[in-house]
């Protein structure tokens, strides 16, 4: 049998909080780019929509001559520079599309730190539920080792049978194959902490303390995001419908005329204005599209309200029977402690046989394991209670 090093797991130490892990993790992830993208579309539309012009302006040039007819010497040169303008409550229209591209760039943020933050705090707790098993593996394995040097000294007296050594022997053997696969499952948990965050260490603390809240907040952030997303399709509606007519286009221009070769030419100056009609047949397919998108939007709405309570509803029920079954572990991890002390004695006086105290010792192996199992199942049901009232750690 090949010795193994046994290095009891610890918990980590960092003086990172759970608010700066999770910081860190979102910069990691690249997603804050997403909402500086909205953030410049709404300052984009801002600004286009402070200037006096609707669009680009754009210059028309006409030139007319009998050249290839006639050919007496008639000339004309005209030029018009055409400034499309807004009509009424266009302006106001795309100032509100864009208002409400830079709330929802605002919202944006918060439901990224939010998301990230649930991410986090799984993956944080998958790592500290490894590396509590863990411990409590190579606690077992250090038990079964003590077992082994006693049993060994037994057999050499002849107070045990060579079978008895044997036994001892297989059951140190299976609890070093516990501890190879808890050290796996531990530095696969770990892999996964890294790779999220970037960080080697656990946040700390850990523990979060219950909300100062109790009920689904206004400002929770997936309905925030729901919320804005839905005043952002509303203001696109009111934006389509006030394009219906288009924009009116004021040219102002001159012109150059000559009615035959030699004689002297006029100029004059040109104000024109193009009204559109703003048929309901041609704009009516830009409306509807819009009007569809808030439809959705508010039923997208809708659904972000149940399923949100229906993730808080769901995060009480597990927090509460975690504290329940944390209890029940507690009696459990008592009575196999009490039972292990027995079968301890009376296997030490010959009272009773070596598989009888190994099946005590796996009774109070699994309680154990059982009760360190329950206690970070509380912690992680309270983040995950938190995480369902939209609390995200500072």
């Amino acid at each position: 049998m090949f010795p193994i090093c046994l290095t009891l797991a610890s918990p980590s130490v960092s003086a990172d909080t759970l608010g700066q892990v999770i910081s860190a993790a979102l910069v990691r992830s690249g997603e804050p780019a997403l909402s500086n993208s909205l953030r410049q579309q709404g300052d984009a539309l801002r600004r286009q929509s402070s200037g006096v012009l609707s669009a680009d302006p754009s210059l028309n040039l006409n030139y007319i001559s009998d050249q290839i007819t006639d050919d007496e010497g008639f000339r004309e040169i005209e030029a018009t520079l055409e400034l499309p303008l807004w009509w009424q409550g266009q302006r106001g229209a795309r100032q509100g599309v864009a208002q409400a591209l830079g709330d929802q760039a605002e919202v944006l943020d918060l439901q990224q730190q939010w998301v990230m933050a649930g991410r986090v705090r799984e993956q944080a707790w998958e790592v500290v539920l490894a590396e509590a098993t863990l411990h409590q593996m190579q606690l077992a394995l250090q038990t079964s080792r003590d077992l082994e040097i006693q049993v060994t000294g037994l057999v050499s007296a002849g107070e045990l049978s060579r079978f008895d050594r044997l036994t001892i022997r297989q059951e140190v053997a299976e609890r070093e194959a516990d501890v190879s696969d808890a050290q796996s499952a531990h530095r696969i948990a770990l892999a996964g902490y890294r790779q999220l965050t970037g960080q080697t260490d656990l946040p700390k603390p850990l523990y979060e303390p219950p909300a100062p809240i109790t009920e689904l907040p206004e400002n929770h952030p997936r309905l925030q995001q729901a919320q804005h997303a839905l005043a952002l399709a509303r203001a696109e509606t009111v934006q389509a419908r006030r394009s219906r007519a288009g924009t009116p286009v004021l040219g102002i221009g001159g012109r150059n005329t000559r009615e035959f070769s030699g004689a002297s030419s006029h100029d004059a100056v040109q104000l024109s204005l193009t009204l559109p009609f703003g048929l309901a047949g041609q704009s009516a397919p830009a409306i509807a599209s819009a009007v569809r998108t808030q439809t959705e939007q508010d039923v997208a709405l809708q659904q972000a309200q149940l399923t949100t309570e229906q993730a808080l509803l769901s995060a009480r029920l597990d927090h509460q029977g975690a504290k329940e079954a944390l209890n029940l572990a507690k009696q459990r991890q008592t009575l196999a402690q009490d039972a292990l002390h027995m079968a301890q004695r009376a296997f030490d006086l010959g009272e009773t046989d070596l598989v009888q105290l190994l099946r005590t010792q796996a009774l109070a192996r699994n309680s154990a394991l059982d009760l360190e199992q329950r206690r970070i199942e509380l912690g992680r049901a309270q983040a995950r209670l938190n995480q369902a009232l939209g609390v995200i750690p500072e």
